[in-house]
């Protein structure tokens, strides 16, 4: 087993501890005048920042570029889906959705790494 790496410990839990901590002290910060944001909203370059670093140490290449394929498709797809459906649909609801699934996807994606970065430093 392999000594442990604080940076990879904070790289693990920060997500959590974000997503914890704005939900419960900066939730009225996140709505400005013409815009409001929220917590995925901000979480979710964290995420990226976190796949990346994490999907290096890994696999010594990064998974970041596959995500990012991955999530445009699913906005194309989730495009073509409101764009048949019989009901009108604003572009602010098409993208809001897209960001839903996106941080969704990261989010799991992102602990997957982690799960595989822990059996791999456990395995040695």
């Amino acid at each position: 087993m392999q000594p442990i790496d604080l940076f990879e410990v904070f790289l693990y839990l920060f997500p959590l501890l974000e997503i914890i901590i704005i939900s419960l002290f900066y939730k009225p910060f996140l709505h400005y005048k013409t815009f409001k944001l929220s917590v995925t909203d901000v979480t979710m370059p964290i995420l990226l920042l976190g796949i990346h670093l994490l999907s290096v140490r890994l696999l010594t290449y990064s998974l970041l570029p596959h995500y990012i394929l991955l999530v445009f498709a699913l906005g194309l797809l989730i495009t073509l889906y409101f764009d048949f459906s019989k009901k009108t649909v604003k572009s602010n609801k098409v993208f809001s959705v897209w960001l839903k699934i996106a941080f969704i996807i990261g989010f799991i994606m992102y602990y997957a790494i982690v799960i595989a970065r822990l059996v791999q430093r456990i395995r040695g």
